[in-house]
């Protein structure tokens, strides 16, 4: 066998010889992208809890439809954190224990629903900063994650809100006074 410091191609060692690892980024970005990771991951499941919650309510009210619902919206919610953590492995971080806010209390589906969408929101928003981040720095995988969290949680909140349009239309539907002569 031959040894060979250089890598093949190479006319002088240094940086260009050698290999470049692709998921390598400075300890800087690692923190701050780890922190995103780490505020998601909180949110996450903080979401999954809340809609845990509110399946809960919805099936003491005998709301049934809405109860699954809610309880798929948890099973993506946990999903998504699955992928955090995965990715938080993959940079070399395990959790460091979340921080949940507490599920919020609803009389109604209408208020159960307006208190998903604020969680959604805020989602929405962290996402939106993290792939800002991502893209300015570089970070293609953390970018393709934090992409595709950002479109389900969208998609996420526009089923929300299209369950909160049909909850509201049923509502005036059935006080809607009946308009005969007769």
């Amino acid at each position: 066998m031959h040894y060979s410091s250089r890598m093949p191609g190479s006319v002088m060692p240094g940086a260009g010889a050698y290999p470049r690892v692709p998921q390598a980024q400075t300890s800087v970005a690692n923190s701050q992208i780890l922190g995103y990771l780490g505020r998601a991951l909180s949110l996450e499941f903080s979401a999954g809890q809340h809609y845990l919650a509110q399946a809960s309510l919805a099936k003491f009210r005998q709301e049934t439809s809405y109860a699954e619902g809610f309880i798929t919206l948890a099973n993506e919610e946990f999903q998504h954190a699955n992928l955090i953590t995965d990715r938080m492995v993959a940079q070399g971080a395990l959790p460091a224990g979340s921080v949940l806010r507490p599920a919020s209390t609803a009389n109604n589906i209408a208020e159960a629903l307006r208190t998903c969408e604020e969680r959604e929101i805020a989602l929405i928003q962290l996402y939106s900063e993290a792939v800002q981040y991502c893209a300015n720095f570089g970070a293609q995988e953390d970018h393709a994650l934090f992409s595709r969290l950002l479109e389900e949680e969208q998609s996420q909140l526009m089923r929300v809100q299209a369950w909160l349009d049909d909850y509201f239309r049923l509502m005036s539907q059935a006080h809607q006074p009946n308009r005969s002569f007769v």
